[in-house]
């Protein structure tokens, strides 16, 4: 899975492979992008990047989206929609990390004492016992406390992910406007502590064959492959921190 990521031009190095696609183009940095924001894309045959809303809004008669915010590999072939788009509508996503959290082992807390009696405040419409606030806090089971990770290339480099694009029709002012989506693939080693799921990571030669209309389908669809864990890293991060761009290390370390 991925939902969020990063990205931002200031980090793509003046030789590296995106520079020249994201020439001219306009955008912010992002350092928590997220489904409905606006990212650039880069696109087979086109000499420039352009900018793709995250995600579409647009549900399909049984209530899917039409294009959400990540499309499993195994499904490229097999769900009629993402087959369609797939000879013409593939893309790359520009990144230079994303995250995944991870719930944190909580300490065994000594058992609190028991609570006094409930005063008595009758039944409700249905018959149940009314509970006072201070007994419906304490049944709350309060949220688990999650670890925020970033993923990266070992080189830090700007990398691209494999994904799918489509335009569809603005009903407010009719333009046609582009939405994308991530493929995901299963976790590698560097991942899997975290999620069973990954995005796919292309590398540079199989960007080349993943944005080339030319090849068949066996050709491409072979390189949506889980990427080589051993040019990955990982470091837990501070959340409020990080959609500044800081990736510092949290206060308190995960476990």
């Amino acid at each position: 899975m991925c939902g969020r990521y990063s990205f931002s031009k200031k980090k793509v190095p003046q030789e590296h492979r995106f520079t020249s696609k994201l020439e001219g183009l306009v955008f912010s940095p992002n350092f928590d992008a997220r489904p409905s924001q606006q990212m650039p894309v880069i696109l087979p045959e086109a000499a420039k990047a352009m900018m793709a809303t995250w995600a579409s809004p647009e549900k399909e008669p049984d209530g899917k989206p039409t294009l959400p915010f990540n499309v499993r590999q195994e499904n490229l072939l097999y769900i009629p929609r993402f087959r369609e788009l797939l000879p013409r509508h593939r893309c790359l996503i520009p990144v230079d990390g994303f995250f995944e959290w991870k719930e944190l082992e909580e300490e065994e807390e000594p058992e609190a004492p028991a609570p006094a009696p409930a005063a008595d405040l009758g039944l409700d419409l249905f018959g149940n016992p009314i509970r006072s606030k201070e007994e419906k806090a304490r049944s709350r089971k309060p949220k688990p406390r999650k670890q925020k990770y970033r993923f990266t290339l070992k080189n830090e480099e700007p990398f691209g992910l494999a994904g799918l694009w489509r335009e569809s029709l603005n009903p407010g002012t009719g333009e046609l406007v582009a939405h994308f989506s991530i493929i995901t693939t299963q976790a590698n080693n560097a991942v899997q502590p975290y999620h069973d799921r990954m995005p796919v990571i292309l590398t540079p030669q199989s960007e080349e064959i993943w944005l080339d209309n030319s090849l068949a389908e066996k050709q491409w669809y072979h390189v949506l492959q889980p990427y080589d864990a051993k040019q990955m890293k990982v470091m837990a991060i501070d959340e409020a921190e990080s959609i500044w761009g800081n990736y510092v290390a949290p206060a308190l370390n995960s476990k």
